[in-house]
């Protein structure tokens, strides 16, 4: 039997070699990472609830696409940017990761904004709020679905100042968030015709506030402005209760009350407060029937936030996108979330704007007095919707670099 040319043996080889690794490539889950605070100050609006919404709706959208398994991994950033970038790095890279979620803290996730251009992958900030995220800070990979600073400021500020709360003092998180928030909000009060008085930060993860309440008590300023969240909002609102800032005639301005809060506080305590937000457990049947779902689940939960609800839409907003694009690779996959409305139980008619803003309707609320409840999850009550083009700051003056 004659022998086969070396080079047609190469040629062979190369070929067997080439199908092997396509074959690999197609067979490989498609990995999504969720990167999360899973026992601090930011875990009680996102935390394991979000880490469990991700897979929530990767087992309801069947748990592959094209073909490829889809596998979750789970990480937590312990609120430290040089963290999150670390993990970001490892599974971009040697471990395939294709998407990155969660994010809960604005700094890492604008730290991860930036890893995710550089190896030209996706993230989706589904709980931090800065409004840098889309704008100074913004990357052509990242996405933004939870609401932002901006957002949260100008549609609270000018429904308590058409109350005629025109003077403001700032009780703030003395990092990204709560800065960004502090400087949105002003500038809004200041369009208004209010003023602030004054500020006083303190560091994410507080739990005495004595000293920044009196400040702002002395202040004499009509609306006491808390720009901060989660377990620092819980610990502020305690406080105000404490040295009875709303019994002696000032206001709270609660931009991120999330349900949390009011259970953690009370909602008795709490029935009467206004604040603004993209989703609730109550909004439709449909959401309060996923938030059960989701406490079944995970009973540490024990009541789903805005972020959770978020977290879950977007993943499966991100999976459509991969099976319209026949492809998990980035561009075509962004492209297709760009194009395509996002339409689930979390959001009607939403759309990803250029610079990765998820635009959607917000909601203006007010805390229900419990007698009004009808669900234990049902504690808002709508009184105005803002329809999404309104609800977030126009394109043209996010300054994001890669917009023109």
């Amino acid at each position: 039997m004659p022998t086969m040319p070396w080079r047609m043996l190469l040629a062979a080889a190369t070929l067997a070699l080439g199908w092997s690794a396509a074959r690999a490539a197609d067979e490989e889950p498609l990995r999504i990472g969720v990167l999360e605070d899973l026992s601090g100050p930011n875990s009680e609006n996102s935390g394991v609830g979000t880490v469990e919404a991700v897979k929530m709706a990767v087992e309801d959208f069947g748990g592959k696409v094209l073909g490829r398994p889809i596998q979750v991994l789970v990480a937590t950033d312990q609120n430290k940017p040089d963290v999150a970038v670390s993990i970001a790095r490892q599974w971009f890279g040697p471990q395939h990761v294709a998407m990155i979620t969660g994010l809960p803290n604005s700094a890492s996730s604008l730290a991860v904004n930036q890893i995710a251009r550089e190896t030209d992958k996706i993230d989706i900030v589904a709980a931090a709020a800065s409004s840098d995220i889309t704008g100074k800070g913004c990357s052509p990979n990242s996405i933004h679905w939870f609401m932002d600073t901006y957002a949260s400021g100008s549609n609270l500020v000018s429904a308590l100042i058409s109350l005629g709360w025109d003077t403001w003092f700032f009780v703030t998180v003395d990092y990204n968030f709560g800065l960004a928030l502090q400087a949105d909000a002003t500038r809004f009060i200041e369009a208004r015709g209010g003023k602030v008085l004054g500020s006083a930060k303190h560091p994410l993860g507080e739990t005495d506030f004595s000293s920044v309440l009196l400040r702002a008590q002395a202040s004499g300023a009509k609306v006491i402005a808390l720009a901060n969240a989660s377990a620092d909002l819980d610990n502020a609102i305690k406080g105000a209760k404490e040295f009875h800032l709303v019994e002696n005639g000032q206001h709270l301005a609660v931009f991120f009350l999330n349900t949390p809060n009011v259970a953690v506080v009370g909602q008795a305590e709490m029935a009467g407060s206004i604040g603004v937000t993209p989703i609730f457990p109550a909004l439709n049947p449909e959401t309060l029937a996923w938030s059960h779902r989701l406490v079944e689940r995970v009973p540490a939960v024990h009541v789903p936030t805005a972020q959770q609800l978020g977290a879950y839409g977007a993943v499966l907003h991100y999976l459509k996108a991969v099976a319209a694009a026949g492809t998990s690779e980035t561009g075509p996959v962004l492209a297709k979330m760009r194009e395509m409305p996002v339409n689930d139980p979390m959001t009607r008619n939403g759309r990803v704007r250029e610079d990765g803003r998820l635009l959607r309707d917000l909601y203006v609320f007010q805390v229900k007095p419990p007698s009004e409840s009808t669900d234990p999850f049902d504690y808002f009550k709508v009184l105005k919707t803002i329809p999404a083009e309104q609800a977030f700051r126009p394109l043209k003056d996010g300054n994001c670099p890669y917009v023109r």
